[in-house]
């Protein structure tokens, strides 16, 4: 059986954004969808009576069932699946992302789990899951409405196989045109400069147009820093793909606070 797709899920608008979204990715990589809802408040710890606890695990199950439903109505083909994890949010996601495709999370919120989701909780997760992060900003277009374009950052300092082969493989998939930008700082009037950054993208991305033949690849160097560049681009954009070694680094933590559209967080090994 394919590995799921996965969403985080509450109550608020943008987790229903991001439930958009993981729905519309199941469809098109044919993937079953998990949703998880996650509370610290379901620990049975005797802070509350055996009959709120009932409720509250009643109410849970509810709110998950309301959104499978929902997300079997942007996705009737889907199969959508739930589960309620008694745990704190951060690292019931980072459980449920090794078996996992792709996590999908709500970037920001007015408040309760979406909110948390913005800080600290977002990073944990984009830094420790073990597959690619979908993070949806609050006012992202929905998928039907996205642009025909995958952007993705290409550090030529180190290897990025994971996020290129995934934005290789989404661009393919969307039928959409891939715009590989490496962000370099390069002086005015040095032409020697941007030569060698023109060919070291070109270096990066030898062997993936053979691969996905039918991708139309845009190389852009950038004479800016990389999450400036990266944020003015997603305006232009479908999703925006940066890799990550472990952790969210500057770029990556700039890019997800900041970009105007979701943003896939590929760790090394993921993909």
């Amino acid at each position: 059986m394919a590995t799921p797709i996965i969403a985080g899920v509450d109550g608020s608008a943008n987790a229903r954004q991001a439930l958009d979204w993981a729905a519309d990715e199941a469809r098109r990589h044919r993937r079953p969808l998990r949703l998880v809802h996650a509370s610290r408040a379901l620990l049975r710890d005797g802070t509350l009576t055996d009959l709120d606890y009932a409720r509250l695990e009643e109410d849970r199950t509810a709110l998950l069932e309301d959104k499978r439903q929902y997300a079997l109505k942007q996705a009737p083909d889907v199969d959508v699946t739930t589960e309620l994890a008694a745990n704190e949010p951060d690292e019931a996601l980072v459980d449920a992302s090794a078996r996992a495709g792709l996590l999908a999370v709500g970037a920001r919120g007015a408040g309760g789990f979406a909110e948390l989701l913005f800080g600290s909780v977002a990073l944990h997760v984009a830094g420790h899951a073990h597959c690619p992060v979908l993070a949806v900003p609050a006012g992202a277009a929905p998928p039907a409405d996205a642009p025909p374009e995958v952007l993705v950052g290409v550090d030529t300092a180190h290897r990025q196989d994971a996020a290129l082969g995934w934005a290789f493989a989404e661009a393919s998939l969307r039928g959409a045109r891939l715009t590989a930008l490496h962000a370099v700082s390069v002086e005015q009037g040095s032409p020697r400069l941007r030569d060698i950054a023109d060919r070291d993208l070109a270096e990066a991305l030898t062997g993936w147009s053979d691969r996905y033949p039918d991708v139309v690849v845009r190389p852009v160097v950038a004479d800016s820093g990389a999450a400036r560049a990266l944020v003015l681009a997603s305006g232009e954009s479908a999703l925006a793909v940066v890799g990550t070694r472990g952790r969210v680094g500057r770029v990556g933590h700039a890019v997800l606070h900041h970009a105007r559209c979701p943003v896939v967080l590929v760790p090394a090994t993921g993909g």
